[in-house]
């Protein structure tokens, strides 16, 4: 007897063969409901126009899954896209991270060459980054502190360092390559990476690694399931054991691999990650690490010194959802939305979990921190109920000093609609706009995301030069939405790029800046990692909606110093604050 109401998000993908010799079931509506509906707020207006330009830009890429009937699991997971001045001309190019068929000729991974005037120029053959592998993540550093970015690439094994040299990329022989793991039969296979992020976990002053894997998996141990009529449907992570994280610390331009003694190996349950963002969640001074985790609980580790790791997301309030239920986690981001110095980690979820939005409600310095979930005070549970969202990312896109909430979504599974009408595979962004902290209001559709992908990886950066900050988001099987921000008139920017020349850290990975304009203090991180497979640009952009000047801009350095600058007047092209 095949089950008809199973419990569960992935309800489609529990349903036996034995289905298929029924009736095929209607198509139902989501048991799940809210209090809060969407009729009761008033209009806000989007206070930005994104309008893709990807075709009359010349970018063509086309993501490859590789799938051919046989619902192999990485097929549903996409890959992502960096943003990133490779060649020291002051504009951000773009690296579409690629995937490849199972058999046949390989594809590799896609260099734009950003040639302004929203024109690229695809410049992969000859960059030493056409190297085929079964990509999914990028992140994104000047590794090796020569005045260049350097690129590192997660893939389904094993994983890919690239130093440029001077605009080339040279693949870096004994690089991190994410580890492996051994099957019961004693065969070692290469970890399935995903998110990925370069910072100075142990005070050195230089680079480290730290990457997060997905499941223990092989084509041979795919587990396929039938949805209905004998159709197969891609299978769930939970029929998979997990795999735990890797930080490899940077030695003299070497990578040893430092987990063990971290203590990023010692969790109770295998992480099954996707996302991972990097801050200072309890306000030490150290940075932490929040890990998205995939059907099972979220990982949240406190720094306790250099490179050394507590695992506390159950006691945080971050681990389950409010009903003690691991979710499906995603992409994941953190920002102080309402500005009043209380982080909020913003986790994207799967269909009939809405996007987790944990706010720090209390905090004490090198101890404990404590979370609640606002998602339903700020009005965006209800929203985000349906949509399966992987990308997600804050961005002040209106730069009105308040960070907006920007999610890319898109299904795993091609004939979801069969099961329930009211899911769909390709599905729409959606932009919640940030109303002064206290809440958000969707403004998708009059922002003008229409368009329907299947939603994976999300980065921001100001493409154009303009001052806003322009998305990319990546499709699963498709081409890329390359959005420019046409903000509203009058609202003005901060752009600041942080520099520590003559260091081992020349971006100044993990400084925190507070900008104070107009009454209120923003804050950001310099950062890689976060969102889902992606990285945007490293300069940050400060929105001052329509303040003449920013009064004061603090810079925590990565070694703790502090530094005060200002006033700033605002402009398009970024600041240059240079380490004194």
């Amino acid at each position: 007897m095949c089950m008809t109401r199973p419990p569960g998000p992935l309800l489609f993908l529990l349903l036996w063969a034995a289905c298929s010799k029924q009736e095929p079931p209607k198509p139902k509506t989501s048991d799940f409901s809210a209090d809060w509906k969407p009729a009761a707020a008033a209009h806000v207006e989007p206070g930005v126009s994104l309008v893709d330009v990807r075709e009359a830009a010349g970018i063509d890429f086309l993501h490859v899954t590789g799938a051919a009937g046989k619902k192999l699991l990485p097929e549903t997971m996409g890959s992502g896209v960096g943003m990133l001045d490779f060649d020291g001309d002051g504009d951000l190019d773009l690296l579409f991270v690629q995937s490849r068929p199972w058999t046949g000729d390989a594809v590799a991974m896609k260099l734009y060459r950003n040639d302004g005037a929203w024109r690229f120029s695809d410049v992969t053959k000859g960059s030493g980054l056409d190297v085929p592998c079964y990509g999914m993540g990028v992140a994104i550093a000047d590794y090796d502190a020569d005045g260049d970015p350097d690129v590192y690439v997660t893939a389904l094994g094993p994983n890919l360092l690239f130093r440029n040299d001077g605009g080339t990329f040279a693949r870096v022989e004994g690089a991190p390559d994410g580890g492996s793991w051994t099957d019961a039969a004693g065969a070692s296979h290469a970890s399935w990476s995903t998110g990925s992020a370069w910072y100075d976990a142990d005070g050195d002053g230089d680079l480290d690694l730290l990457v997060v894997n997905y499941v223990r998996w092989t084509e041979e141990t795919d587990v396929p399931r039938q949805l209905v009529e004998g159709r197969k449907a891609y299978t769930r992570p939970e029929l998979y054991e997990g795999d735990g994280p890797r930080l490899y610390l940077q030695e003299e331009g070497r990578f040893r691999d430092a987990t063990a003694e971290s203590g990023l190996g010692s969790t109770k349950v295998k992480g099954k990650s996707l996302g991972i963002c990097l801050d200072d969640f309890d306000g030490d001074g150290l940075c932490d690490v929040f890990v998205a985790n995939d059907t099972v609980q979220n990982f949240l580790f406190l720094a306790r010194g250099p490179a050394r790791y507590e695992e506390v997301a159950v006691a945080a309030a971050v681990g389950y959802d409010d009903n003690g239920r691991a979710r499906a986690g995603m992409g994941v981001d953190a920002v102080d939305w309402r500005n009043d110095g209380k982080l909020a980690v913003a986790v994207g979820n799967f269909s009939e979990e809405p996007v987790s939005l944990h706010t720090v409600a209390r905090a004490e310095a090198g101890r404990s921190v404590l979370f609640e979930d606002a998602a339903k005070d700020a009005r965006i549970g209800h929203l985000t109920l349906l949509p399966l969202t992987f990308g997600l990312l804050w961005a002040d896109l209106d730069l009105d000093g308040w960070c907006d909430l920007v999610l890319a979504n898109g299904h795993i599974e091609p004939t979801i609609t069969r099961l329930k009408a009211e899911l769909q595979y390709e599905q729409s962004p959606q932009l919640f706009r940030n109303v002064r902290g206290e809440r958000f209001a969707d403004v998708s559709a009059d922002a003008g995301l229409s368009q329907r992908v299947v939603g994976r990886g999300l980065a921001a950066g100001d493409l154009d030069g303009d001052g806003d900050l322009d998305l990319v988001l990546t499709s699963n099987g498709g081409r890329p939405l390359v959005l420019r921000n046409d903000a509203n008139a009058g609202s003005r920017a901060l752009r600041l790029r942080l520099k520590q020349p003559g260091t081992r850290n020349p971006d100044a990975l993990g400084a925190v800046v507070r900008v104070t304009a107009g009454g209120m203090t923003q804050r950001r991180v310099v950062r890689t990692g976060g969102s889902y497979l992606s990285q945007g640009e490293l300069a940050l952009t400060f929105g001052l909606d329509k303040s003449e000047r920013a009064e004061k801009v603090t810079v925590r350095w990565p070694d703790g110093t502090e530094q005060e600058f200002g006033p700033l007047a605002p402009q398009a092209a970024p600041h240059d604050l240079e380490r004194r």
